[in-house]
């Protein structure tokens, strides 16, 4: 089974790269990537998976990403509710009467405007490595940390390397591949050989087909230009399912836990020595999970 490729037009006219496998007739899952990341880092197998079992599953590239349209920021600047009208027009264009939703990190931001704004287009939300409050993550990755929130800020290896990053800012392509590299382990917490090979593999082909590769910074400053949703999830009815790592570095577990408090009859699963990021080996434990509780309501 392959996937077919299809560009589709936002309401600004302005083109998103979308790609989906499986059958149309099937309920639909449309997988919503975090930032500054491609369609593609939903791995293959996963999304196999999904469609395997009786879903019609669609991925993109968020604006600023990928094979989709880039944004002059200082002219055009937008935030996490323009993000998430990106994905009302890909469940518009496909024709989809209601999706079921899965969005990891940033892409869980999403999922959750979109349980509050549009939830006569849902049917369930699938909430992965996310939480309802990104102002401690954003005060500590800009190098403040005021003490002011409840929920903890990353942990410090990953502060370390944000640190190292701004001092030694990647100047050739070699060294921006070898920053994404980094990065991408120290998101994992701890990754196999074999599953960072793949991750690798996948790093270079988002460089590849990158319009922008730098375009995906925007995001930093559509999430800092955006309202925390603390107060407002408390208003999603929808079936709602909580996917956490217990040694997510950047949202540590009490960000999952208070997203399983404000959302009434949410179900929350921490996995176990998973990090921000799932592994193509812990996508499998991932997926099941997903497919056992979306079933019940497909």
């Amino acid at each position: 089974m392959n996937f077919i490729e299809r560009i589709i037009k936002n309401q600004n006219g302005n083109s998103l790269f979308t790609e989906s496998i499986g059958n149309p007739r099937n309920p639909a899952i449309i997988l919503i990537m975090g930032a500054m990341n491609q369609g593609i880092f939903w791995y293959n197998s996963f999304c196999e998976y999904l469609s395997t079992n009786n879903f019609f599953v669609i991925r993109f590239d968020h604006r600023d990403t990928g094979m989709s349209y880039v944004v002059d920021y200082k002219i055009d600047p937008y935030n996490l509710d323009d993000m998430t009208s990106d994905v009302v027009d890909i469940i518009e264009t496909y024709n989809i009467k209601k999706a079921n939703i899965i969005g990891l990190s940033m892409g869980g931001y999403l999922c959750q405007l979109l349980g509050v704004n549009y939830s006569d287009k849902i049917i369930s939300l699938s909430l992965i490595s996310t939480t309802a409050d990104h102002r401690p993550y954003m005060e500590s990755t800009t190098g403040k940390i005021s003490n002011k929130f409840d929920l903890p800020y990353p942990r410090k290896k990953y502060l370390d390397f944000i640190r190292k990053s701004k001092e030694n800012p990647p100047i050739t392509d070699n060294d921006f591949f070898n920053n994404q590299k980094e990065g991408w382990k120290v998101t994992f917490d701890e990754i196999s050989r074999n599953d960072f090979s793949k991750i690798i593999k996948l790093i270079e082909l988002s460089n590849h087909r990158a319009y922008n590769k730098y375009s995906t910074f925007n995001h930093a400053f559509a999430v800092m230009n955006s309202e925390d949703r603390l107060n407002i999830i408390k208003n999603i009815k929808l079936p709602t399912f909580i996917y956490h790592g217990d040694k997510d570095p950047c949202f540590p577990i009490e960000h999952g836990y208070k997203l399983n408090e404000l959302i009434s009859g949410s179900i929350i699963e921490i996995i176990k020595d998973m990090g921000h990021m799932f592994s193509v080996t812990e996508s499998k434990l991932l997926q099941k999970l997903i497919i056992d509780n979306l079933k019940k309501y497909n």
